[in-house]
């Protein structure tokens, strides 16, 4: 009776239409996702690796051009190189005779070799002829006489550049001590280097260079997860110059995963040997400073985490619906025919474009929601097209007007010029050059192509304006002063940054009228560091309260909504493009005129 039964019918077939392809989905699911993410983990590391390397050999070429500068005075007497040419042994000197002091030479070569980098911790020149120890520490040199030095290093033949991987910091046998700074107590790495005396492979001295680990561990933290990820950077015999284990730091890692084929320059593989299960990639790297490899180790319970997650997801909605479906099978089967025609009708009405087509919703149930949702939708989509084609509409009109607002500007510009034509014709020079000066203004201002322009072209822009409004006062009532050096014209500054702050004079600075007024604009460049802009008027001034007022608002990061616009407006622009360090500085006095310096950095993020 039951097995008859349209509802036991029902709940099998739900059953079996649920079940049998949930379990396939899931399974294809999550081999696929498992492969997808294997491929894509091993595409991405690849990049993060191959960035990794390349970041790495810029850092050791930086520090390998940066012990080739001792060369750079290989011709000149009394330099550097040369001292260490002529070098020799207290021992082997003649008695009576005066030897060079070499300390000055010496220490303000490494004192300078120190402040190129700031990673870099010490530095210890060790001059064989002279047996001869000179180290710089925290800013301190000493010098000591050093044998013990020349017998535990390799000082016999020639050997290459080579990196010694992270170790504490030592002081080479050095025994005078540095105040606060006790030996054994920092991590560092050291970048050993033979200075040759050229054009032979005789060594003269030995370079060492000890850098703190904060940049390069900026380098190799940005090629892995700390949390789940472990990483190494090992030279040729297998040291770690850098390790996410502690336990591993200048120590040989003696793994079998980190036997790597030489074959290839980058792979991978996969490892489930000692304590590690998952993906071992690999990236060597051949610098003259350092050949080695980078290896990174991404664990399955890492990199699948998702793709399980993702399955059990799947699972648990397949259950649920799996449930949902029996029941409703059960409730629904006596009436499930009737809504489900209505709405195929109604379905084939939206189909053939009627979208106002509406059908009432006659039950409570989930079909009638269903009804309202789906006529509510279909009036939904009705609107968003009818939405749609006037917006389409609209923007076809703003095109043809932004067409129309490029040609106004050339209109105007050809009939200035014919004007000033005119006036030429007519004996009228003075016309001429106001009509030319307005429309050098016009054309700059309305010249949106070039946003950073020279500050000759910012001169002769204010010089414009200034000029119009000569003719308004009188030249008797308004001059225009500039101070500017030849070198100052040619910085590149962004556009319309001094014409709003004598815009401004006028607004403020003589709003009671202009009696033998005066614009002062200087410009000075100090240095190579900055350049300094300064607008100064000899109107009424401003009091103290708004001075204050004005200052507090270019400090705030809220845009004011009063005059001093266009002061913010020019700042803003100038930290925009220089950074934080452009500065304007307002000074007053009252009844005695208002000047307005800008402090511009010529070296920011916009150079």
């Amino acid at each position: 009776m039951f097995r008859n039964s349209i509802r036991t019918r029902l709940m099998a077939l739900v059953l079996l239409a649920s079940v049998i392809p949930s379990g396939i989905s899931v399974t294809f699911s999550y081999l696929y996702t498992k492969q997808s993410v294997t491929e894509q983990s091993v595409k991405q590391n690849t990049k993060l690796l191959t960035l990794g390397e390349a970041n790495l050999s810029s850092y050791f070429s930086g520090m390998n051009q940066q012990a080739m500068s001792l060369y750079s005075g290989i011709n000149v007497p009394s330099s550097f190189y040369t001292l260490l040419l002529t070098a020799k042994s207290n021992e082997h000197v003649p008695d009576g005779t005066i030897v060079p002091d070499t300390r000055a030479v010496i220490s303000t070569q490494l004192y300078n070799l120190f402040l190129s980098d700031r990673n870099t911790f010490q530095i210890h020149l060790y001059v064989r002829a002279a047996r001869q120890s000179n180290l710089l520490l925290g800013g301190l040199f000493r010098r000591e006489d050093n044998a013990d030095y020349a017998k535990a290093e390799h000082l016999e033949g020639t050997y290459r550049p080579y990196i010694e991987v992270t170790h504490m910091d030592h002081q080479y046998g050095v025994k005078s001590g540095f105040p606060n700074l006790k030996p054994g107590s920092v991590p560092v790495f050291t970048a050993h280097f033979p200075i040759y005396r050229t054009p032979s492979d005789s060594v003269l001295a030995d370079l060492s260079i000890d850098y703190s680990l904060e940049e390069l561990e900026g380098i190799v933290k940005s090629m892995y997860n700390s949390d789940t990820e472990r990483l190494y950077v090992l030279n040729e015999q297998g040291k770690a110059l850098f390790t996410s284990d502690p336990d591993w730091v200048g120590k040989t890692v003696e793994t079998g995963w980190s036997r790597l084929p030489e074959d290839s320059d980058s792979g991978h593989f996969t490892w489930k040997k000692d304590g590690f299960q998952g993906i071992v990639m690999y990236k060597h790297i051949k610098d003259p400073l350092f050949s080695g490899s980078i290896i990174k180790l991404v664990p399955y319970e890492d990199l699948y985490g998702d793709a399980r997650i993702i399955t059990r997801f799947n699972m648990g909605i397949g259950l649920l619906f799996l449930l949902i479906g029996g029941i409703s099978a059960v409730l629904i089967s006596i009436g499930f025919t009737r809504p489900i025609k209505k709405l195929i009708n109604f379905t084939q009405k939206v189909q053939i474009g009627q979208l106002d087509a509406h059908m009432d919703a006659e039950r409570e149930d989930e079909f009638g929601l269903l009804t309202r949702k789906i006529t509510g939708m279909t009036r939904t989509i009705n609107d968003l097209i009818v939405k749609e084609y006037r917006l389409e509409l609209a923007n076809k009109t703003n095109q043809l007007k932004a067409l129309q607002a490029q040609v106004n500007p050339h209109f105007l510009y050809n009939a200035l010029q014919s004007i000033a034509s005119l006036s030429l014709r007519y004996n009228a020079p003075k016309v001429y050059d106001l009509i030319y000066s307005l429309g050098s203004m016009m054309r700059y201002s309305m010249n949106t192509e070039r946003t950073q322009v020279p500050l000759r072209d910012e001169i002769e822009h204010v010089q414009n304006y200034v000029i119009l409004q000569t003719e308004r006062f009188g030249e008797e009532n308004l001059r225009l002063e500039i101070h500017a050096a030849e070198a100052a014209l040619e910085t590149v500054l962004p556009k319309m940054i001094l014409q709003p702050i004598v815009e401004n004079i006028f607004k403020h600075g003589f709003a009671d009228g202009i009696r033998e007024a005066v614009i002062r604009i200087d410009c000075m460049l100090e240095g190579q560091s900055r350049l300094v802009l300064a607008v100064k008027d000899n109107g009424k001034g401003i009091s103290p309260e708004r001075l204050e007022e004005i200052t507090a608002g270019h400090r705030s990061s809220g845009r004011p909504e009063n005059e001093e616009i266009g002061l913010y407006n020019v700042l803003a622009r100038l930290r925009l493009q220089f950074g934080s360090e452009a500065e304007m500085q307002l000074h007053n006095e009252e009844g005695q005129g208002v000047t307005v310096t800008l402090i511009i950095p010529l070296e920011g993020p916009g150079e």
